[in-house]
């Protein structure tokens, strides 16, 4: 199970039942914690739904006591693979 987090400025970016695309952070513990990743994702507000978790942070930086499951569908390139 992964952990990541996500900043949002309204909870409504947050609907369920669609695929999203999000900039997520991981907060597994490690060399990468803190690593952004533009992905296509799905979200539920049942923390138990899907396989990995979901912390929600506002515009400032506050942290939302709602929590998140969250299945990340696939990663999505930000820049051209000929840039990569």
């Amino acid at each position: 199970m992964n952990q990541w987090e996500v900043f949002v400025m309204d909870m409504a970016e947050l609907a369920e039942g669609k695929d999203l695309e999000l900039s997520i952070r991981t907060l597994n513990p490690g060399v990468h914690k803190y690593t952004y990743k533009h992905v296509k994702c799905q979200v539920s507000s049942n923390p138990e739904k899907l396989p990995d978790r979901l912390q929600v942070r506002m515009g400032r930086g506050q942290l939302s006591p709602a929590r998140f499951s969250i299945k990340v569908i696939e990663e999505i390139q930000r820049m051209p693979a000929k840039y990569a």
